[in-house]
């Protein structure tokens, strides 16, 4: 929308566009290492098995500058992006901006006390006039709520796997491995599996920066 500025000691009027762009940031500490949070949010191929609203990833490989395939779960129904990674600083930083919408979305971590601390940023710099329309009437309340939505699923799920990959016998009863190869226990095909979920995330995704 076009407005009038007004510069002081300038006395010519010049017009300015500005064009709405929402944005939402929210922090929060995880109690999960570092590492084990990267894993988690830059491993691309896994966020529909836990990112609220990722229905589907393609992705062939993981760089910076590199661009994947999501399907979407959005207000208008599931939409097939084309999705840029921007930055990608192991255990430190992601960001990735949607080429279609403008929809962009950022993580930085930081180790804190043994766990945590993720600062995330989510918002939409839109290019088209339906996306333009649409963040200007709820592009805050729809970007504050997905990334509250986001930091809940990483607060949930992390913790999860850094006691699956150190100590998988604790709150999903004991499994036991035997000498002829036998394991005892209900829960020892999960546990299990989960092992397996955070070896196959550490293989594909950055190793975290040393200093």
């Amino acid at each position: 929308m076009a407005r009038l500025c007004a510069f002081a000691g300038v006395r010519r009027i010049v017009r300015c566009h500005n064009r709405t762009v929402s944005s939402a940031r929210q922090q929060v500490f995880i109690d999960a290492p570092v590492e084990v949070v990267w894993s988690l949010v830059a491993d691309i191929e896994q966020h529909p098995t836990w990112w609220p609203r990722v229905v589907e990833v393609e992705c062939e490989g993981l760089d910076e500058g590199c661009t994947y395939r999501q399907v979407t779960q959005t207000p208008f129904g599931k939409d097939e992006m084309n999705l840029r990674i921007e930055r990608l600083e192991g255990c430190r930083d992601l960001s990735i901006r949607c080429v279609n919408t403008g929809t962009y979305v950022r993580m930085l971590l930081a180790e804190a006390q043994g766990g945590t601390f993720v600062d995330g940023q989510m918002g939409m710099d839109p290019q088209r006039t339906t996306m333009r329309v649409f963040d200007a009437v709820a592009g805050k309340r729809y970007f504050t709520r997905w990334l509250e939505q986001t930091l809940e699923a990483i607060n949930r799920v992390a913790p999860e796997r850094a006691g699956s990959a150190a100590q998988p016998n604790e709150e999903r009863g004991l499994a036991i491995l035997h000498e002829d190869g036998g394991i005892e226990g209900p829960d020892h095909l999960e546990v299990g599996a989960r092992r397996r979920d955070v070896r196959r995330a550490e293989e594909r995704v950055p190793r975290c920066a040393v200093g």
